[in-house]
């Protein structure tokens, strides 16, 4: 399983609500390398889940930008939620974008002011990523967690910096067509056994 990062390696961070379900829906997509779950957008030192103090739940995606760029990752990003739609009862589950560079920064502002010409108050919240922390360990890819026999699949100490891994979670969640994963499944590296149990999920999920 490839855990080794091509020097086009780009991170982008999104808050999306809950961060299981972007975890999946970007582990999924072609050219991402790996996911990670997380908070930012706090001051709250050494966060976690059941003190999460001022932080945001969000999902860390990195992506070899030979394959996807930062602005297809943004354009997803914008489509998953409502930018108009008031702020989350809890900040922890606010729709925001973390940017780390200024081309990201440019990247993000020329989307916001084409949102904003369309009219209404945006509130998606933007700004700087000062510091990522990662949630512990079993919000990591979530979904593939939930399948013990997929789970027997993977080297844990490997396991979230898996691509294979964060394809999986993306499919177990219902993110991806059977047709595709017929596609792929025999580059995953995936026992007979693995095979089969997948195959019956997604086909499950997608009949």
């Amino acid at each position: 399983m490839n855990t080794k990062l091509p020097e086009t390696i780009e991170t982008a961070t999104f808050g999306l609500g809950c961060f299981w379900s972007p975890d999946a829906q970007f582990g999924i997509i072609k050219g991402v390398v790996r996911t990670r779950v997380g908070y930012a957008g706090g001051t709250t030192a050494n966060p976690t889940y059941h003190n999460i103090g001022n932080h945001i739940e969000a999902v860390e995606i990195d992506f070899d930008r030979s394959q996807i760029s930062y602005a297809e990752l943004l354009e997803i990003f914008w489509r998953s939620h409502n930018p108009r739609q008031s702020p989350s009862w809890s900040r922890q589950y606010m729709d925001a974008v973390f940017y780390r560079t200024e081309s990201q920064k440019q990247g993000v502002e020329q989307k916001l002011d084409r949102e904003k010409a369309n009219g209404g108050e945006i509130y998606t919240l933007i700004q700087p990523l000062t510091q990522f922390y990662w949630a512990e360990d079993y919000h990591q890819k979530y979904y593939l967690r939930q399948e013990p026999e997929l789970m027997k699949e993977f080297d844990r100490t490997q396991f979230v910096n898996s691509t294979v891994a964060a394809r999986i979670n993306g499919y177990v969640a219902g993110f991806g067509s059977f047709s595709n994963l017929k596609g792929e499944i025999r580059d995953f590296g995936l026992s007979a056994a693995g095979c089969e149990k997948l195959e019956k999920i997604v086909s499950r999920i997608r009949h």
